[in-house]
């Protein structure tokens, strides 16, 4: 479970994420969306622990993320029986010099997995992201969907209770995001992880999400279930999926 209370971030005296507080339970996701600039990626990565620096409480499963990341450095080269959170990088974060298999197995191998277990934790995810037979090539000789898709493979491997997607389909034509829309709801039936999916694919957010918000001005001005959204019953949700200049939303 991802929870998050009066979580505010700001950059040299400018407020990006003002005052926010949401929650996301196991099994469920929470697709944010909202223009570009508006600081999706910057909630994304404070829930991720990649900026530590603010007021607020950010929990997953009930243990503050500053505590778990301390937990983990403490713990570091020491056998890590359970991964809390997995991160899925916009452009699937991988490593150049080392092939499928091992960008896959790079964070079971951080956790001290066995290798016996990382070899067939590893497999399995690889095929079930479609990329059997993919194991030694390069990240360079993969097209954007399918390094999109090792990425997955990765958190997947992981077994995590929190996966967060940063934009999981940006790039991609509308065949290939429907693919990783169907990949993200399988993720989710099977591991029952609570996720997060920053994205302005409208069709993407439809079909994944329990719930949509809409952040803008630092601050969630849509937050509703998916279905209640798409109804367009207020002036933000309404200008944002028709794609209107006019509207409440200032679009420089």
């Amino acid at each position: 479970m991802i929870s998050v209370k009066n979580l505010s971030v700001s950059f040299s005296g400018k407020v990006i994420i003002d005052d926010i507080s949401f929650q996301v339970n196991q099994g469920e996701t929470l697709a944010i969306m909202g223009k570009n600039g508006s600081g999706k990626s910057v909630l994304l990565k404070t829930i991720a622990g990649l900026i530590r620096d603010y007021p607020g409480e950010i929990k997953i499963n009930g243990r503050n993320i500053k505590e778990l990341f301390n937990r983990n450095k403490k713990t570091d080269n020491k056998k890590l029986q359970h991964c809390e959170m997995a991160y899925v990088f916009q452009k699937g974060g991988l490593f150049d010099s080392i092939n499928v298999f091992d960008n896959t197995a790079f964070g079971l191998r951080r956790m001290g997995i066995p290798e016996e277990e990382v070899n067939e934790r590893v497999s399995s995810a690889i095929e079930r992201v479609g990329l059997k037979g993919a194991d030694s090539k390069l990240p360079s000789e993969l097209s954007g969907g399918m390094q999109k898709r090792v990425g997955l493979a990765r958190a997947v491997c992981m077994q995590p209770d929190v996966i967060l997607y940063d934009d999981p389909t940006a790039g991609l034509d509308p065949i290939l995001s429907d693919s990783i829309a169907d990949l993200l709801l399988e993720i989710k039936s099977s591991l029952s992880t609570a996720s997060i999916v920053v994205t302005n694919d409208l069709k993407v957010a439809k079909k994944t999400a329990d719930r949509i918000a809409l952040l803008y001005s630092g601050k969630f001005v849509c937050y509703m279930e998916t279905e209640e959204f798409f109804r367009e019953i207020d002036q933000y949700s309404k200008q944002f999926i028709r794609g209107e200049i006019e509207g409440p939303i200032d679009v420089l």
